[in-house]
């Protein structure tokens, strides 16, 4: 098995824009684009750009976007043995409509797909999981499965992102399970109960988690960078400068330079910084995961955040 595993949802991300005033009940001439999705997914693609020794356990439906997303994960790096295409199935889809000024005027889901990510797909994958260094994942999974999948992976270290405020409840009752933690300040809040105004919230926050079991917390505060705790150490990273394209995709290869980070043996805070580098990349560009990802880039983006 690879050095880091990451297990959670595939989707594709299909996106339409009319040229003009959106009509109804009519065809609309205008631009669509379709891009690969997921957090777990876009975090595996992140590390395969990094050069990590990465694979990736999900399912996807046997038809054109699964195999396609497969593929393309495959053609970077990625063990993708672990994902299971299901014939009859349809790959996570999220189908979004804007009006003429970008903002969304209609969508439609299906992730029916992912709910398969259930205790016998944990069982089959777990023997194979537990040989790698660390198992990054999100909080799509149910309550029970997350807590479930803790249980088969006892002894090994395990990053999870809360992904949302709804989300993160789902691990707030045994979130010391987890060796690292990358909630934002809202799902702190909703996971801690602290209520977070200040620096000395921060710490106390982070001092609820590492007292609960957690061993590393990464506390990300948009424009104001990121707080971050271990037993020995706590602190701020800003955020440098950066020409923001899109917010998509930031938080992903956040965490894929965190757990990237973890298998290189690098300390809390060089870890932290690399971390906002990789978030940096990702605001630069309109895709989920910037295409310039390296790590010789992050190098130098987190040397020049460190200056």
């Amino acid at each position: 098995m690879s050095d880091i595993a990451i297990m959670g949802g595939i989707a594709a991300d299909i996106e339409g824009r009319p040229d003009g005033m959106l009509i109804y009940a009519d065809s609309n001439p205008g631009k669509i684009k379709i891009s690969y999705g997921g957090v777990s997914r876009n975090i595996t693609e992140n590390l395969a750009r990094l050069g990590a020794d990465v694979s990736f356990c999900s399912i996807a439906g046997n038809d054109f976007i699964g195999r396609a997303a497969k593929q393309q994960l495959e053609s970077l790096g990625a063990d993708v043995s672990g994902v299971k295409l299901e014939d009859g199935e349809s790959t996570a889809i999220y189908l979004s409509i804007l009006d003429s000024c970008g903002d969304m005027e209609l969508a439609l889901c299906n992730m029916d797909i992912l709910e398969k990510i259930d205790k016998s797909f944990i069982n089959e994958a777990a023997e194979t999981l537990k040989t790698s260094k660390i198992v990054g994942i999100d909080t799509n999974m149910t309550e029970e499965n997350i807590y479930y999948l803790t249980e088969k992976l006892q002894g090994t270290p395990i990053f999870i992102d809360p992904v949302s405020v709804t989300k993160s409840q789902r691990i707030k009752n045994f979130v010391g399970r987890f060796h690292t933690v990358k909630p934002n300040r809202i799902e702190a809040q909703a996971i801690s109960g602290i209520k977070i105004k200040s620096d000395g919230d921060l710490n106390r926050a982070a001092n609820w988690f590492l007292s609960a079991g957690v061993k590393r917390i990464f506390i990300t505060l948009g424009e104001g960078g990121v707080f971050f705790a271990d037993e020995k150490e706590s602190g701020i990273v800003k955020a440098g400068r950066v020409n923001i394209v899109s917010a998509t995709g930031a938080g992903d290869a956040f965490s894929a330079a965190c757990l990237k980070a973890f298998v290189d043996g690098l300390g809390i805070r060089e870890t932290a910084e690399l971390a906002m580098a990789a978030s940096a990349l990702a605001l630069e560009s309109c895709a989920a995961v910037n295409p310039l990802m390296s790590a010789e880039l992050l190098r130098v983006r987190a040397g020049n955040l460190s200056k």
